[in-house]
């Protein structure tokens, strides 16, 4: 879903200057009408999905159309956008007094749409979501284990805004404010473009170094309580010569069972362990999660991810004015901007979800080395902290209502990553063979930055002029 926030706030961005000139009323009744279709398609998926649940009362799933109706409604959402823009939309927003020329301030209410169209489908989504954890916890209750509290709708509502919502647009804004006050002092000789760009770098990476301390107060998060639990993991961070600001106690109202890392250096770095998680997870299978969230500390998993977003959005920008310039078009133009944005979005799309998958591996494993049973050889990967490691996943699974078998983009089946543990362990190999696999793809990433970075600065050596 927070991909879904970023699409958004990039295709206002984009094509805030863009549109044609369509009369005001029509496009208010526009947005009204964009607001309307994306509540009666979220309605039609919510209804196809109970009528599937009561016709198909064993499978305990609404099975794959109302999936992929929630996803066509998702993608709505992007799209209709772009045509809303593309109508005119964010010039009916500049062209409003002390709103248009304000940093941050169009680009907000050109997403009001978009955002009221998120609030409707979350809104209207709800009666689903709470027939599907109904089934879930009467597994849970049939099993005899502890059910955790449920949302209301508006703890539903309020819980995806805060962590799916201001989670993209609290740092994104933030940059995007930048971006518009250099804009201005630009426009106003105060700064050249050099200058501009370098106090752009500068204060957007501290932006991003200093978020988590932001975040962490929106998603509702304590210090965890001193005791036994707090000094193991505090024992465990130092074993992993791991540096953090605080563990915190995630509070998500008694109903998602997670842990995060936030931070890309200790002073801002932030550990989550969520209400759940430490409520129905042994002490064992807490620790095991944690080193999981450790392992992404330890292998800097989060700044090579940036390294990898920069490094491809820098070689696809100079590639963007390359092109435009051969063309003869400037890099501005929607006939560049538009084909340009489409596909470079897929390429970071799919591009992230491999690394991400091979990240989550390598962390699973530093896990399961973690827990094994020998003191003395925290760098063996055994079939004990194979088990203890997979018991915790598959609790973790269970918990969210999430079938060991479902793929997921960003981390593989839970199965698969069981599977995978479990050959490593059989065959006697420790975390040295998919360190030595993660080792080479972080060495083509630091050759992506710098093919991206080189060929920007050759861009702008050239004016931005193709072949």
């Amino acid at each position: 879903m927070q991909i879904l926030v970023v699409a958004g706030f990039i295709v206002v961005k984009v094509l805030m200057p863009a549109g044609i000139s369509v009369p005001t009323w029509a496009l208010v009744a526009g947005v009204v009408c964009y607001m309307a279709v994306a509540y009666g398609l979220t309605c039609a998926t919510r209804e196809v999905g109970l009528r599937r649940l009561m016709g198909h009362p064993a499978a305990g799933r609404p099975g794959k159309l109302p999936v992929l109706m929630a996803a066509g409604t998702q993608a709505y959402l992007v799209v209709g956008l772009a045509a809303l823009m593309l109508a005119g939309w964010g010039g009916l927003v500049r062209a409003v007094p002390q709103v248009g020329s304000a940093p941050l301030v169009g680009e907000l209410v050109a997403l009001g749409p978009f955002v009221a169209g998120l609030l409707l489908h979350w809104w209207g989504i709800y009666p689903l979501e709470q027939a599907l954890r109904l089934r879930f916890v009467q597994e849970m209750a049939m099993r005899g284990e502890s059910i955790p509290r449920g949302w209301s709708r508006r703890g539903y509502v309020g819980f995806q805004v805060r962590h799916s919502l201001l989670f993209v647009l609290v740092p994104v804004g933030a940059v995007v404010f930048i971006h518009d006050v250099l804009a201005l002092l630009q426009q106003a000789g105060v700064l050249g473009q050099p200058a501009a760009w370098a106090a752009g770098a500068v204060l957007g990476g501290g932006v991003f170094l200093l978020i988590p301390a932001v975040i962490v107060r929106i998603w509702r998060t304590r210090p965890l309580p001193a005791g036994l639990l707090r000094d193991r993991l505090e024992a465990c961070c130092r074993r992993a010569g791991l540096a953090y600001r605080d563990i915190v106690l995630w509070e998500t109202g008694g109903v998602v069972a997670n842990a995060a890392v936030m931070g890309l250096v200790g002073p801002v770095r932030y550990i989550l362990l969520s209400d759940v998680l430490l409520s129905h997870l042994p002490l064992e299978g807490v620790e095991a999660v944690f080193a999981h969230e450790a392992g992404h500390v330890a292998h800097r998993h989060i700044a090579y991810m940036v390294v990898f977003t920069v490094g491809l959005l820098s070689l696809c920008s100079a590639g963007v004015e390359a092109a435009a310039g051969w063309l003869g078009l400037p890099a501005e133009h929607l006939a560049v901007q538009i084909p340009a944005l489409a596909a470079v979005a897929g390429l970071w799309t799919w591009l992230f979800g491999l690394l991400s998958r091979q990240f989550e591996r390598q962390a699973d494993v530093f896990a399961a080395a973690a827990c094994t049973a020998e003191a003395g050889r925290p760098g063996t990967l055994t079939a004990r902290g194979v088990e203890v490691f997979g018991e915790a996943l598959l609790t973790i699974g269970r918990l969210n209502g999430i079938s060991p078998t479902k793929r997921n983009f960003r981390h593989g089946s839970i199965q698969s990553r069981l599977d995978y543990l479990t050959r490593l362990a059989a065959r006697g190999m420790g975390p040295a063979e998919v360190d030595r696999q993660v080792q080479a793809i972080k060495l083509a990433l630091w050759a992506l930055l710098a093919a991206g970075l080189a060929a920007l600065a050759a861009v702008a050596a050239t004016g931005g002029q193709g072949g």
